[in-house]
């Protein structure tokens, strides 16, 4: 393989991660005096950037299978491995807490996202089985996407006390300068991705590999966990800051698994490759991939229907998630891992009922009071 486009894929990659830390960074900040849901899409968005724009880059250039690889696996990526990681890491730390109970214990209001990852990962299922994506179904995952951000935005705080840490307290109430880095952000990540898209498609043609392996696998290592380094360092502090870690790496799941879809639709008919009418067909060996990340979003979705994700379901999600990017090579595997995963779901549900901690309906009742009420003290106080 050529050395010199490995150089030149290492400093885009580079290039990138550090616009999305400066992303991560502002939008950590902003997030902390804003609430209103046009900035908290804005934000959202900040927060994924380098995934959207690698995405849409192969999406306008017609390389619709890799883009759809890379999204599988940034979904799989985040959850299976990044939720997971971050517990486990926190266990292994001795965060009070996780350490004494071998779990992360979540907040009522946190069903909200759970429930959203499951929604998301049964419209993944939907489109696996249909065997592609329409516009149909980009409206309603922009919808969902949509209306779980004005959901959130109506919360209250998760820690009404805690302020933005490292980076991301220099911007901190400094608008100037957080306009500045946006933007600068932005124009390294735009422009770096770009170039690392084209780069990478390169280098696919070079190497005796899985086109569809490297994109799954090492474009969402690259676009997605560096920005999720403050997630980790949180976790390593106490259980509320964790859980605040898994909670960032839950928003940008259901992100990922609903507006970047629409995104790559949308991106592949503004370029011209698809009508508005015609549907972007999804390959057989990306549809059980894809089954896979929606059974897998379902798992991870339920393991917190007691209000726990414990340290033995991280350390299974985080096998699950090794087995699957094998499994991109060998699909026959996904087909396995499909069948346990729908296994171990019924299981956890069947241990939650018998037990009586399956919390989701009322919890979700709870939240969704605390949301509208909210509402209505903003609106008696206009």
């Amino acid at each position: 393989m050529d050395l010199f486009l490995l150089i030149e894929i290492a400093i885009l990659s580079i290039a990138i991660i550090i616009g999305s830390i400066l992303a991560s960074a502002v939008a950590e900040a902003l997030q902390y005096r804003y609430a209103d849901t046009l900035i908290a899409c804005v934000i959202a968005l900040l927060q994924t950037l380098p995934e959207y724009v690698v995405v849409i880059a192969w999406s306008l250039d017609g390389h619709l299978n890799i883009a759809l690889a890379s999204i599988i696996g940034a979904n799989v990526l985040l959850l299976a491995f990044g939720i997971s990681s971050v517990i486990v890491f926190a266990y292994l730390a001795g965060v009070k807490g996780i350490r004494k109970d071998k779990a992360l214990d979540l907040m009522r209001e946190n069903s909200l996202e759970s429930i959203f990852l499951a929604l998301s990962g049964v419209y993944m299922i939907i489109i696996g089985l249909k065997g592609y994506l329409d516009l149909i179904d980009s409206i309603i995952l922009l919808f969902m996407f949509v209306f779980y951000t004005w959901l959130t935005t109506r919360l209250p705080p998760e820690i009404e006390f805690e302020e933005p840490h490292g980076l991301a307290r220099k911007f901190l109430d400094r608008k100037g300068l957080s306009v500045i880095v946006i933007v600068l952000s932005i124009l390294i990540i735009g422009i770096s991705g770009e170039l690392f898209a084209e780069k990478f498609i390169n280098a696919i043609e070079l190497i005796a590999v899985s086109p569809l392996l490297l994109a799954a696998v090492i474009s969402p290592i690259i676009t997605e966990l560096p920005e999720k380094l403050i997630a980790y360092m949180m976790a390593l502090k106490n259980e509320d800051l964790a859980r605040l870690g898994i909670l960032n790496f839950m928003s940008s799941r259901i992100n990922n698994g609903t507006l970047l879809f629409s995104s790559m639709f949308f991106a592949t008919i503004i370029s011209g490759h698809l009508s508005i009418f015609e549907h972007v067909m999804i390959p057989g060996d990306l549809t059980v991939l894809l089954l896979l990340a929606g059974l897998i979003s379902i798992f991870g979705a339920i393991t917190t229907v007691d209000r726990k994700i414990t340290v033995p379901e991280s350390i299974v999600l985080m096998i699950i998630y090794a087995i699957s990017m094998y499994a991109i090579e060998a699909p026959h595997y996904a087909y396995i891992v499909c069948i346990v995963l729908l296994i171990l779901t019924i299981l956890v549900i069947a241990n939650a009922a018998k037990y009586k901690r399956f919390y989701w309906v009322k919890d979700l009742k709870y939240t969704l009071n605390l949301a509208f009420k909210r509402i209505e003290c903003q609106h008696s106080q206009d």
